[in-house]
């Protein structure tokens, strides 16, 4: 029997993969703005548009400007999967460019230049955000649409990255105040922060210090330990500044450098594996990983399962990368690590 439930999740783990390339299609597809749809300014936009997709998939703002730009781009059009144009109706609509690039052949760009790579398993940014506004004091929650909401709603689509605005109901509130953002408080902040998917939090403090000029203070849970910074500027730089860094020290933690000689495999061990959906969710999840280049299954049971993983970046990088997520949670016993360091194994519990 356990012969056929593992014939029966490899083949299921191989049916997924198509699906899993077009699900993640948001990172390697990009639009910009045209005036023309001429050849030549239709080549200047596949490379505009492709900038932008190395800017998602290799996470970090330094790597990218650090890259050889010049020559990624060169190879832009070899990898174009799809593209149209989008005119609005009306006079003064500006017509767009979108175009999708093939995943894996980027994936490969990357790793033969040796490159950083960030999969589609992101952590989603919880966003606690105090503004005082003039005489206006508000945090941000999922119910105001507001020109700061957008903004760093657009701010992470940019990066590849999805974020959440509390509720701020009566559940949030109970817990948390608007002061206890404000001054950066986190043990209500993290307290209130426990009933929503995600574990990294945003916490922003927006001042209008007069016109246009406002300051902002923001500091990244989850990540790193109240790691902070500041800016001060238009409120549009304040709010992408704050996004940014945030993804960058993300990214730093756990999107390898692909083309480096650290490969090595490590078996992980999941409990609380119950149905075959459990089975394809875990699958699904861990071909997603920044650092996971295959997946073997080892062994399957009634409540658990075992996989060899083959990694590029190391198990530490994979080790981080789940701690980011609310898909695993490490169990107490840890397993060592042989000589080489070629055959640890990872213990995790699946999470509903």
């Amino acid at each position: 029997m356990k012969h056929v439930a593992l014939a029966i999740i490899v083949i299921w783990g191989v049916m997924l993969l198509p699906v899993q390339a077009a699900g993640a299609g948001g990172l390697y597809e990009a639009q910009v703005t045209v005036s023309s749809q001429s050849p030549e300014e239709q080549s200047a936009a596949v490379k505009e548009a492709f900038q932008k997709v190395l800017l998602k998939v290799m996470g970090h703002r330094h790597a990218l400007a650090e890259a050889p730009l010049t020559s990624l781009l060169e190879e832009a059009h070899k990898l174009v999967q799809q593209f149209r144009y989008d005119t609005p109706e009306g006079e003064n609509g500006a017509t767009t460019f979108w175009v999708r690039f093939d995943s894996r052949g980027v994936k490969q760009l990357l790793r033969q230049r040796g490159l950083p790579m960030w999969g589609r398993a992101r952590p989603t940014l919880l966003l606690w955000v105090a503004v005082e506004d003039g005489s206006q004091r508000y945090l941000l929650d999922a119910s105001i649409a507001s020109p700061i909401a957008e903004i760093l709603q657009s701010q992470a689509e940019r990066r590849g990255m999805t974020v959440l605005f509390p509720l701020w109901d009566l559940e949030d509130q109970s817990q948390l105040s608007f002061t206890d953002v404000w001054g950066n408080f986190p043990e209500p902040i993290l307290a209130a922060s426990n009933r929503y998917p995600t574990s990294v939090q945003l916490v922003g403090r927006l001042l209008r210090q007069g016109g246009e000029d406002w300051q902002a203070r923001w500091t990244l849970y989850g990540a790193e330990q109240g790691r902070s910074w500041r800016v001060e500027g238009e409120l549009e730089q304040a709010l992408r500044a704050g996004i940014d860094e945030a993804v960058d020290v993300i990214a730093a933690r756990i999107a390898p450098v692909t083309g480096n000689n650290s490969q090595s495999s490590v078996q992980i061990r999941v409990t609380e594996v119950i149905s075959f959906m459990d089975y394809a969710r875990l699958f699904s999840y861990l071909s997603g990983l920044s650092q996971v280049t295959a997946i073997q299954p080892v062994q399957l049971s009634r409540t658990e399962a075992k996989f060899r993983l083959k990694l590029q970046g190391g198990a530490e990088a994979l080790a981080a990368s789940i701690q980011f997520g609310r898909s695993l949670a490490q169990v107490a016993e840890g397993g060592a690590t042989e000589p080489g360091g070629t055959n640890r194994e990872l213990n995790y519990r699946l999470l509903p």
